[in-house]
C-alpha cells in the first residue's frame, strides 16, 4: 500500500500522457484548444504575440473583424469593445507553457500565430501538469490522517471515479483542472494558516484565493472555507469569531494581496464596460432563473446529474457523517460550498453547462470531496462487515465511470441532453 501511494501520482501522470497521445496523436479527434478552451486561452496569443490585451488585433488578423460565435467573445453594447466570457486566471496558469511553446515555435520556424502545433500541445500539457500537482498535494493532505490503503483508494476514486481525469486529458484547456489545483492549494493553506498564521501564509492565502476567482468568478464561494474550517459544533462559533479578530492583520494582508492579483481583471472590465465588476454573460442574455431551479436534475438526472454520472461521490456525502479528525474539520465548509454550488448551477439558465462528460460545474471542488470520500473508506475499514460492500461498490463505480468516459471520447454518448432511453440503449456500447 505504501508503495502504491508513493507511485499513484506518477501512474496517473503516465496514464494521462498515454491517453492524451492517443486522443490528440494518431487519432487527432480535434485540436486541444477547442470550445470553451479557446476563450480561456486566447488572452495569451493576444498579449504575447499581438501585444494587444483588448483582443482586437487577433480578431482582425484571424477573422477579419468579429469573433466566431463559438468563442463566447462579444462586443459590449455601450463601448463596442470585446468582452470575453471567461476571465484571465486559466491563461495566467497556462502562461509558462505558452512561453515554452513560443520559444519552440521560433526555433522550428512554425507559424508564430498562437495556435500552431507547439501552442496547441503546450496548452494541453499545462492541464496535465496542474492535474498531477493537484493530485500530489491532495495525497499529502490525506496522508496526514488516513492510512496508505485509504489514501490510495481515495486518489484512484477521485481521479477515475469522477470526470477529473477527463478534464485533465480530453478538455484540458477548460478551466476545471486548473481550479482543482488552486483549490487543493487553498485547502492546504487554510489548514496551515489556522496552525501557524505567519505573514507569508496570509499573503499566499490572498494570492491563491484571488487566482481561483480569476479562473472562475463563482469560485468565490470557496472563501467560506477560511472562517468555517474546524467548526464542528455551535459552541465553536464564538471562539472562531474571536480568533478571526485576533488575526485581523493577517486577513488584511490576505485581502490586499488578493486585490493586487485581481486588479488586472478589474481594470480590463472597467476599460471594456465602464464598470469594475460585470457579469460577462449579460452579453449573451444568460443569467439566473430563481423561479424554476433544476436541483434534482443537477444532482440525479441523466442530463449531467452529478451523482448519476459519478455515483462514487455518494460516499463523500456519507463521509460527512462519519468523518473524524481533520476530515471532520472541513465538513461544515464543504457542505456550505456544495449547497452554494448547487444553488448556482440549478438556477443558471444553462444548468447542464453545455457539452461535457458528467457535470463539470462540480469538478473544481473535488479537493473538498476527497477527504470525505476517504472518511467513508476509513469508516468501512473500521467496520469489517461493511468493507466488502463498500469496496465492491466503489470499484464498480470507478469502472463504470472509466467506461463511460471512453464512450464519451469515442462519440458514443451524447454531449448534452442525454435521455434515459439513450442511456440504456448505449449502456456499455463502444461503437
Amino acid at each position: 500500500m505504501a508503495r502504491g501511494v508513493r507511485h499513484v501520482v506518477a501512474a496517473a501522470a503516465l496514464l494521462a500522457a498515454v491517453a492524451y497521445a492517443a486522443l490528440y496523436g494518431p487519432l487527432q479527434i480535434a485540436e486541444p484548444i477547442h470550445s470553451d478552451g479557446y476563450s480561456y486561452y486566447v488572452y495569451l496569443p493576444s498579449v504575447f504575440i499581438y501585444h494587444d490585451p483588448t483582443l482586437t488585433a487577433l480578431a482582425d488578423d484571424w477573422y477579419g473583424g468579429p469573433y466566431p460565435d463559438f468563442t463566447g467573445i462579444r462586443r459590449w453594447p455601450s463601448t463596442h469593445r470585446w468582452l470575453n466570457l471567461h476571465p484571465i486566471g486559466t491563461a495566467i496558469l497556462m502562461a509558462p507553457f505558452f512561453v515554452a511553446a513560443d520559444l519552440l515555435t521560433r526555433w522550428s520556424n512554425l507559424p508564430r500565430d498562437g495556435f500552431s502545433l507547439y501552442y496547441q500541445h503546450g496548452a494541453a500539457i499545462a492541464a496535465i501538469v496542474y492535474f498531477v500537482l493537484g493530485l500530489a498535494l491532495l495525497r499529502s493532505i490525506l496522508r496526514r490522517q488516513f492510512s496508505d490503503g485509504v489514501v490510495l483508494a481515495t486518489l484512484i476514486g477521485i481521479t477515475w471515479g469522477t470526470n477529473l481525469f477527463h478534464y485533465a486529458v480530453f478538455d484540458g484547456t477548460f478551466s476545471h483542472v486548473y481550479a482543482f489545483f488552486t483549490i487543493c492549494v487553498w485547502l492546504w493553506l487554510v489548514d496551515r494558516w489556522w496552525d501557524r498564521p505567519d505573514p507569508w501564509c496570509s499573503v499566499a492565502l490572498g494570492v491563491v484565493a484571488a487566482l481561483d476567482v480569476l479562473i472562475r468568478h463563482t469560485n468565490a464561494i470557496y472563501l467560506v472555507m477560511l472562517p468555517l474550517y474546524g467548526i464542528t459544533r455551535w459552541h465553536d462559533v464564538r471562539p472562531r469569531l474571536m480568533a478571526l479578530w485576533h488575526r485581523r492583520l493577517g486577513l488584511v494582508a490576505a485581502a490586499l494581496a488578493g486585490i493586487v492579483v485581481l486588479a488586472p481583471q478589474l481594470a480590463l472590465y472597467k476599460w471594456i464596460t465602464g464598470r469594475w465588476i460585470v457579469n460577462s454573460y449579460d452579453a449573451l442574455g444568460m443569467g439566473f432563473s430563481l423561479a424554476s431551479p433544476h436541483v434534482v436534475d443537477t444532482l440525479f438526472s441523466t442530463q449531467k446529474g452529478l451523482f448519476f454520472w459519478s455515483p462514487l461521490l455518494l460516499l463523500s456525502v456519507a463521509g460527512a457523517f462519519v468523518a473524524q479528525g481533520k476530515a471532520r474539520a472541513i465538513v461544515l465548509s464543504a457542505a456550505v460550498v456544495f449547497l452554494l454550488q448547487t444553488a448556482l448551477i440549478a438556477t443558471w439558465s444553462q444548468w447542464q453547462f453545455g457539452a461535457s462528460f458528467g457535470h463539470r460545474g462540480y469538478t473544481d471542488g473535488f479537493a473538498l470531496a476527497a477527504p470525505l470520500l476517504a472518511a467513508s473508506f476509513a469508516s468501512a475499514a473500521r467496520h469489517r462487515r461493511a468493507l466488502p460492500g463498500v469496496a465492491l461498490g466503489a470499484a464498480a463505480a470507478v469502472l463504470l465511470s472509466v467506461a463511460q468516459m471512453i464512450q464519451y471520447w469515442a462519440g458514443v454518448l451524447p454531449m448534452v441532453d442525454t435521455t434515459w432511453s439513450q442511456y440504456t440503449e448505449l449502456f456499455l456500447k463502444f461503437r
